[in-house]
């Protein structure tokens, strides 16, 4: 067959997998194959490719439905609701695409992409929240209808028993109001809800004062201004409410996922055959879990392992194993794991910046506090100075209130003051829907903040795991009689009792190649450079970089070209000495982690200069950085100069963010303005800005990425309300409008925002 008569396939872009029927991209499928003349694309070999052969296939329990052993006490979801999904993440960045985490196909070692693990369909609450919202829509209506009738009787004949009809549908678009706000659910993110009722009933009083005391032509004004207050309330409050629907409605899905049992060890090691309540665990408690069940605390593993879907909405299943923590919401698909538990109730990772009021950004960073305290504390003052400025300007006193009214009304209102924070929570629920937590509000500011981004290189550029590519001898020429193997076994010696990785790449090497360490004794580490020890000759031994064997007075001119051009390549390269004498060298070389170049990107995208910190030597860090785009490394920093490195650079840059791990970067971590630490949540430690759920360093890029897209969305947002709201009150204030045109020119600023909300929404469907 000839390449001409083979079928085509798409040239790049979203195509649908034969096996599961999700989007991914045509150029990173996991497998391509051929049935019948047609090109076929599948996630992956194993399942998907199986699944649409007919061949048995085994698939994880559904999320939808935990077993009723984890379940806890039972309850009926009721329907679902079929609302439209908003991808929380991709609105929040400024890009239209987002990095999924991977996984590696067992089968074929192919990188296939994760699907979205943003919930798409928010099921019912039990205390059945569908009846509610139904009243408040029909509430909302009746408000908004009375009001605009209201507005509609302006143009009817003037008559004193028309403005008491209208003075009649302001009290019940007020009332429907009324019970409108009343009702509403609570949320520290946004303003008090009398702050929805406050300005129509103000407008009501001057307007029924106005029809008992001033003339019909006058009083109409006033009931003009009142039905325009009240309409545009109304209108305020269908918009906001149903822009806060999907974070409202999702984070009662999170409050009923978490709302499990726990199963306990009991002292004999048995367990407990009745489940506890989450809330009621102790830290430090032994806790089991069965294939099967749902976790309901974060906890530590201390044996056992499975796979594990890892945080709540998440569809690929990871390892966890001794050593390692677990968050709460995660399902065990298989295994059994048994641990210590480290936070419960509404201090789990999952929990506490969604219902702790204290943590919870969308309450607390400045960006939605403060226009919270505008509407609720400083619209009444600035209203009272609008109508100052209209006495000073020698109106009369109804409509020196008029234009105090309609700037209070513009002012004061719960979109003026809750639009930012909407911004800010669909960022915290993009965030969680990665399995990125953050600590609390001032975390979140530190991460938004952040103008430079630290990699400890080992474990998230890299994948920690070197390899042994090179061992040459170098001083057989001058006597010593060296071999290859020989350097390789002195190495070994040397680095036998060292647990980083490339004394294990070492040790592993050599077992490989069949040689058989020498024995070194007194070996001592050299912080971060290298090993000494005495050979068995009672030859004092070195092992380590350049900067050792130099601080050790021992010459490596003999090698010099040769080391320089193993760095070049990138590769890491040990020198090893005896009696004084450099005699070989290891080189060693460690791939980049998949996704390192995405999570650089997304860094260079938000604004944020990517930073390479590396014990290698420069040569070294310099071909990483290359490989990576990366313009700023630090080479040769031990763990002992991570502080005063993350200081010379926060001279420089500013705010710095580590990216790393715990515990082996903690000095650097500890330097930190904004610590993101991967597989870290649901660990007893949370000093951390943000902890990672997974080891994807794309959505530890991505902590820093979604907090800076989400500040720019939010000032955005902020902007597009409070300029056109503050435009109407001059304008008003200078008698250029009457003053029903303040309320007006906010309603039309709270449209511009929700448009430019949508608009990115549909950008990055796109």
């Amino acid at each position: 067959m000839t390449t001409g008569s083979l079928p085509a396939g798409p040239a790049g872009g979203q195509v649908a997998c034969s096996g599961c029927g999700a989007a991914l991209d045509s150029l990173r499928a996991g497998h391509v194959a051929i049935f019948r003349a047609q090109v076929h694309f599948f996630c992956n070999y194993r399942r998907c490719r199986a699944r649409y052969l007919g061949h048995p296939v085994t698939a994880p329990p559904p999320l939808a439905a935990p077993t009723p052993a984890a379940a806890g006490p039972p309850h009926d979801d009721g329907p679902d609701i079929d609302l439209q999904p908003v991808r929380l993440a991709e609105v929040a960045l400024a890009k239209p695409e987002i990095p999924a985490p991977l996984r590696i196909d067992e089968s074929q070692e192919v990188i296939e992409p994760l699907e979205d693990p943003v919930v798409a369909v928010l099921p019912q609450a039990a205390e059945a929240p569908a009846e509610r919202r139904d009243v408040g829509l029909l509430l909302e209506a009746l408000s908004f209808v009375a009001g605009v009738l209201a507005m509609a009787l302006e143009w009817a004949p003037p008559h004193g028993l028309v403005q008491v009809a209208r003075v009649v549908l302001l009290a019940v678009s007020i009332a429907a109001l009324t019970g409108r706000a009343y009702t509403a659910e609570r949320d520290a993110a946004r303003p008090h809800w009398l702050v929805w009722l406050v300005a129509p009933l103000l407008a009501l009083g001057v307007a029924t004062v106005a029809v008992m005391l001033k003339p019909v032509q006058e009083a109409g004004r006033a009931v003009f201004l009142a039905a325009v207050v009240v309409t545009v309330a109304a209108a305020n409050g269908w918009l906001v409410g149903h822009a806060w629907r999907p974070i409202s409605a999702a984070r009662r899905w999170v409050r009923r996922r978490l709302a499990v049992g726990v199963r306990l060890l009991q002292e004999d090691g048995s367990r407990a055959a009745a489940l506890a309540p989450n809330e009621e665990v102790e830290v430090g408690q032994q806790v089991v879990v069965e294939a099967g069940e749902t976790i309901a605390v974060d906890m530590l593993i201390d044996s056992g392992d499975g796979e594990v879907l890892p945080w709540l909405g998440a569809v690929t299943t990871v390892r966890r194993r001794a050593g390692e923590p677990l968050v709460a919401g995660g399902r065990l698909v298989s295994g059994q794991l048994r641990g210590r538990c480290t936070r419960s109730g509404d201090g789990r990772a999952l929990a506490r910046t969604l219902f702790v009021d204290d943590s919870r950004p969308d309450a607390h960073v400045k960006l939605a506090k403060w226009p919270r305290q505008l509407v609720e504390r400083w619209s009444p003052l600035l209203a009272l100075a609008a109508g100052g400025l209209a006495l000073v300007g020698g109106w009369g006193a109804l409509d020196v209130v008029m234009v105090a009214l309609g700037a209070f009304a513009a002012l004061a209102n719960p979109a003026v003051g809750g639009m930012s924070a909407l911004v800010v929570a669909r960022g915290v629920h993009a965030a969680l829907g990665r399995g990125v937590v953050y600590r609390d509000a001032a975390a979140w500011e530190q991460c938004a903040q952040v103008t430079a981004a630290v990699f400890c290189a080992r474990g998230t550029l890299l994948r920690g795991e070197p390899e042994l590519v090179e061992v040459e001898a170098t001083a057989a020429r001058k006597g010593l009689g060296l071999r290859d193997e020989q350097v390789l076994a002195l190495a070994a010696g040397a680095l036998a009792t060292q647990r980083h990785p490339a004394a294990l790449a070492v040790r592993r090497a050599a077992e490989t190649k069949g040689v058989t360490p020498e024995p070194v004794r007194d070996t001592r580490a050299a912080a971060g450079r290298g090993v000494l020890g005495v050979a068995a000759t009672g030859d004092a031994l070195t092992v380590g970089t350049r900067a050792l064997m130099l601080e050790r007075r021992i010459s490596i001119a003999a090698a010099e070209q040769r080391v320089y051009q193993l760095e070049g390549m990138g590769r890491t390269v040990l020198l090893v000495a005896k009696a004084g004498r450099l005699v070989g060298l290891l080189a060693l070389q460690d791939g980049l982690r998949a996704g390192a170049r995405a999570a650089v990107q997304l860094l260079l995208d938000a604004g944020v200069e990517p930073v390479l910190m590396s014990v290698d030597t420069p040569e070294t860090c310099e071909a990483l950085g290359r490989a990576l785009d990366i313009e700023h490394v630090r080479s040769e920093v031990v763990p002992d100069e991570q502080p005063e490195a993350i200081e010379r650079i926060r001279a420089m840059a500013g705010t710095v963010a580590v990216l790393g791990h715990t515990p082996h970067d903690d000095q650097a971590l500890g330097a930190a303005d904004a610590a993101v630490v991967l597989l870290a949540a649901g660990s007893s430690r949370t000093e951390f800005a943000a902890s990672l759920v997974n080891d994807d360093v794309r959505d530890a890029a991505l902590a820093l990425a979604l907090a800076h897209g989400t500040r720019k969305q939010a000032l955005v947002a902020m902007a597009l309300v409070l300029l056109p709201t503050l435009f109407g009150v001059t304008v008003v204030i200078a008698g250029w409008l009457p003053p029903e045109y303040a309320p007006i020119a906010q309603l039309i600023g709270v449209v511009a925002a929700l448009w430019h909300l949508r608009v990115g929404d549909g950008r990055r469907s796109g």
